[in-house]
């Protein structure tokens, strides 16, 4: 992990998501690259740019006291357009590692508006693994990482390699969940095979073991075991395409955890093929 992007907006939220990935950067040895971006709007209603700049500054300077970061490894961007296409436009032919983005905690109706930023960007990235951090997660070291798996075949196999970089660099153990619906039907050869292939794409540096949830739904299974163990630090997950029709008619698991989750949820693209 060598370059980490952090579209940050100066709010709580986003502020709490960037400490996290300053953290992360100062543990890995990684670049941080901070990215603005205001509307029109914003400069019409006396928000000036050159304020936005000098804040952006003051923020890298804070940034590099705090947590130790060598200020030649701290860029920062300040850029007017829409967010999400002024994120893709600069992420273009660049190698960014990882994207980290804060999000809110919300419930009922709240969480279709509040972190949208955050779904909308996830589907338009299809090649760069983003972290999702909740605004009251604090950074620790990693102790278990708790990768999702639906056990159907991941086209890259590379997909999982940040988990592994992660885990040896926290020296985490990785927890391999898959949960079964309703009483939990035996699983097919199939999804035995791609367990024990995943699996070994983490041996012999990390401990990856396999748990099997048994449980209504996705997210009752996920939030069930994370609330038992009460150890898993991150949640990753594979992110899939689904059909026009999905889309329109319910969320991904990938979304929904996005929406829900306690800690940070890393959101694997399923190839790793650049953007552009």
């Amino acid at each position: 992990m060598k370059n980490i992007l952090v579209p940050f907006d100066f709010s709580h939220h986003s502020r709490n998501a960037l400490e996290y990935a300053a953290q992360l950067a100062a543990k890995s040895g990684a670049k941080l690259c901070v990215f603005h971006t205001y509307d029109r709007s914003e400069v019409l209603e006396g928000v000036k740019v050159a304020t936005t700049v000098s804040a952006m500054e003051d923020t890298k300077a804070k940034l590099a006291k705090q947590f130790g970061l060598e200020a030649k490894k701290i860029t920062g961007k300040v850029v007017q357009g829409e967010f999400i296409e002024e994120v893709l436009e600069f992420i273009e032919g660049k190698n960014f590692d990882m994207i980290v983005v804060g999000t809110r905690g919300a419930s009922g109706l709240r969480e279709l508006l509040v972190g949208s930023y955050t779904v909308n960007l996830m589907q338009e990235i299809k090649g760069i693994p983003m972290l999702v951090v909740p605004e009251k997660a604090d950074f620790i070291s990693l102790r278990n990482i708790l990768l999702c798996s639906d056990l159907h075949e991941i086209a890259d196999d590379d997909a999982l390699d940040l988990v592994k970089e992660l885990a040896i660099l926290f020296n985490a153990d990785v927890r391999l969940a898959h949960v079964e619906k309703g009483k939990g039907s035996l699983p097919t050869y199939e999804n035995v095979l791609e367990q024990r292939r995943e699996i070994h794409l983490f041996e012999p540096e990390v401990d990856c073991t396999y748990k099997r949830i048994v449980a209504s739904d996705f997210l009752t299974g996920i939030k069930f075991y994370m609330d038992k163990k009460g150890d898993n630090d991150m949640v990753a997950m594979v992110y899939r395409e689904h059909s026009f029709i999905e889309t329109i008619f319910g969320l991904n698991h990938t979304h929904e955890m996005a929406y829900h989750t306690t800690v940070p949820l890393l959101v694997l693209p399923e190839s790793n093929q650049s953007i552009g």
